[in-house]
């Protein structure tokens, strides 16, 4: 199975928004963008152009530290997230390094990229990709793309960033100057290629999460037995 990269070449953004406006139409969600909750977005700040968006870690730490599993890694290299699992915890909200995930107080959900996996499985390219008028945006094989990226950075004197932030990524961004100085964040390289133990991933948020589900689970159990109990003596009167 193939593994899939977005290559985004800021030099060539201009900031338009159509791959935010493309995304709310793909997966229709439109109530959640017009509280400001969007799975891409192009922020222009004074010193350049951030596009928020999902950078799918080689080794997520959200998909690490999720307890009900509703955010996993798919064959493609992309991290998928289900809704239906989420329990609204926020424990990927405050893990990710890059401050992605974004918490729906409403409906007590997630919104975030999922790199149009539904579409790459009908060999289409993201909806984002497809509709950018420029061609700042770029999809394909994951080592074409980093190939493509090293290529271009060394041809126009332009940075990488996603290389090697958080052990690597799915997204590739090229830049005249520091993504970091116009809204990236700061975020270390990782090693991923080390073990890591459960120490090292299962964090502070995770196990309240994960005591709580316990909890719920127990209260559960718990009301299931008086209930029964209940039932019993009623049957004997």
């Amino acid at each position: 199975m193939k593994e899939y990269a977005i290559l985004l070449d800021d030099t060539y953004c201009t900031g338009c928004n159509s791959c935010a406006y493309r995304c709310i139409q793909e997966f229709r969600y439109h109530n959640q963008a017009a509280k400001g909750l969007f799975r891409t977005f192009v922020q222009i700040n004074d010193d350049g152009l951030y596009q928020k968006r999902c950078m799918h870690c080689k080794a997520p730490d959200c998909v690490a530290n999720c307890p009900v599993q509703a955010l996993t890694k798919s064959e493609y290299g992309t991290v998928l997230y289900d809704i239906k699992k989420c329990i609204g915890c926020q424990t990927c909200v405050n893990v990710c390094k890059f401050h992605i995930p974004q918490f729906d107080a409403e409906t007590r959900k997630i919104v975030k990229c999922s790199m149009c996996s539904h579409r790459i499985n009908d060999g289409k390219e993201p909806a984002c990709v497809e509709v950018c008028p420029t061609g700042a945006l770029q999809f394909g094989d994951y080592q074409a793309m980093l190939e493509k990226a090293k290529s271009l950075a060394a041809k126009h004197n332009l940075k990488i960033y996603g290389m090697k932030e958080n052990g690597g990524t799915h997204l590739f961004i090229l830049a005249k100057a520091d993504p970091t100085t116009f809204g990236y964040p700061k975020v270390a390289a990782k090693d991923i290629t080390k073990s890591v133990s459960l120490g090292e991933t299962f964090t502070v948020p995770t196990a309240i999460a994960a005591v709580a589900i316990g909890g719920f689970t127990r209260f559960s159990e718990r009301r299931t037995r008086v209930e029964a109990e209940e039932k019993a003596k009623q049957s004997k009167k």
